[in-house]
């Protein structure tokens, strides 16, 4: 069975999570990437810094995930001969992946309009914060600014009892990668039929605007902004609510009119049965500051593991609000493959997600370690046809820079 994408050569310049998600993901359905770091390293590679988090060369956990199955160059752009080694890797590269701000680029040479007619048929893929107009063009942005705060949803997901949450990061960062990497990939089957290239641009605004499309659409006919109460959510199962073992759930019944009944036997609650207050959903809407303290009061008085039985008799969509620390064990996602575990330089193991996604008519690469900085450096020069002499000059130079030299 062959790689998917076997043959198809990438060079990727990213850095922090979006464009070396997409390159990961390339990598995995067998694309060759070479990952492009100045000598000092993504800044990617030092982020567990902020976190609590190791981030030696031999224990880099956060580093794992966006830069697994990829090889690593180390160089310096800003000499000459970097740029030479550079356009060497681009001449045969058939995706360029980018999230350098455009004046950079433009400074270095490696801007679209500055190389495209020297790689008519390469693919370049370019991200930016803010997209490539606009006042915000060339605004750096992380994903907590660009993605979450202008698009609205730290508001809009919040409670006034609670205030907006602050998400984890690199959540944006890899959702808009599969933005990116649909674009990517539209532009490679193009490819196989024009022959051409092509420009191929995201950002984080514009796909999290896209992503939170029914907000954007609902606020337009609601004359309440966000955020809400607890007791002004569009139902009653917009709530977040707890058991008796202090676990927090949510369900939703969409089908509330037709089954209220049997929800309120359930809850042993049928005093409410006929009560114009639960007969349908809409009732609810209406009367959820006495609705979701009654709710409240029972499900506070049954154990976890009852109110999912509940659900599950019930055939209604539920879960249970779980901690990261609890998913690393789950079940469900060890039958799926969505978990794996690998073994870091230092011999810590450690629990990695896997791409969600899965073929059954061509093979995906086991996952392998990130390269250590510029762990492929010499070999790639000789790959390319560099001297040996040349090499260590370079190194010498700092034109390159090899792990461990």
């Amino acid at each position: 069975m062959s790689k998917l994408l076997e043959g198809i050569k990438v060079v990727e310049m990213g850095t922090f999570m979006a464009i070396p998600v997409v390159a990961r993901l390339l990598a995995d359905w067998g694309a060759e990437v070479i990952k492009v770091e100045p000598p000092s390293g993504e800044p990617w590679r030092s982020i567990g810094n902020s976190y609590g988090v190791s981030y030696t060369p031999d224990c880099n956990p956060i580093f794992q995930v966006p830069n697994g199955n990829k090889r690593s160059i180390a160089l310096d752009l800003k000499q000459e001969s970097g740029r030479e080694i550079m356009d060497k890797l681009l001449s045969d590269a058939d995706i360029f992946l980018t999230n350098t701000r455009q004046r950079a680029l433009r400074k270095l040479g490696y801007d679209y309009e500055q190389i495209k007619d020297k790689y008519p048929e390469m693919i370049f893929a370019h991200f930016s914060g803010y997209g490539p107009e606009g006042p915000d063009r060339n605004l750096p942005g992380y994903d907590i600014a660009s993605y979450w705060a202008k698009a609205g949803m730290p508001l809009e997901w919040s409670t006034t009892e609670g205030g907006p949450f602050r998400p984890l990061p690199g959540f944006g960062d890899t959702t808009v990668a599969t933005v990116i990497l649909s674009g990517v990939l539209a532009a490679l089957y193009s490819r196989n039929k024009t022959g051409m290239g092509d420009f191929v641009q995201s950002s984080l605004y514009g796909s999290a605007l896209w992503f939170n499309n029914c907000g954007l659409v609902s606020a337009q006919y609601q004359e309440k902004s966000y955020p809400r109460s607890r007791y002004e959510q569009p139902t009653v199962y917009h709530i977040i609510y707890a058991t008796a073992d202090q676990d927090y759930f949510t369900f939703s019944a969409t089908k509330w009119d037709d089954m209220y009944e049997d929800i309120l036997k359930e809850l042993h609650l049928e005093q409410y049965i006929g009560d114009p207050r639960f007969v349908t959903l809409q009732a609810t809407r209406n009367y959820l500051k006495e609705v979701v303290p009654i709710l409240d009061q029972v499900f506070k008085q049954m154990s976890t593991q009852e109110v999912r039985d509940m659900f599950v008799r019930l055939d209604v969509v539920n879960e249970f609000l779980t901690n990261p620390k609890d998913v690393v064990n789950d079940e469900q996602a060890w039958a799926n493959e969505y978990l794996s575990r690998v073994v870091l330089e230092n011999k810590d193991e450690l629990v990695l997600p896997t791409s969600p996604v899965k073929f059954s008519n061509g093979d995906t690469l086991p996952f392998s370690l990130a390269p250590q900085l510029g762990a492929d450096s010499i070999g790639i020069l000789r790959e390319h046809g560099y001297s040996e002499d040349v090499i260590k000059t370079m190194l010498a130079d700092r034109v390159i820079v090899s792990y461990g030299n």
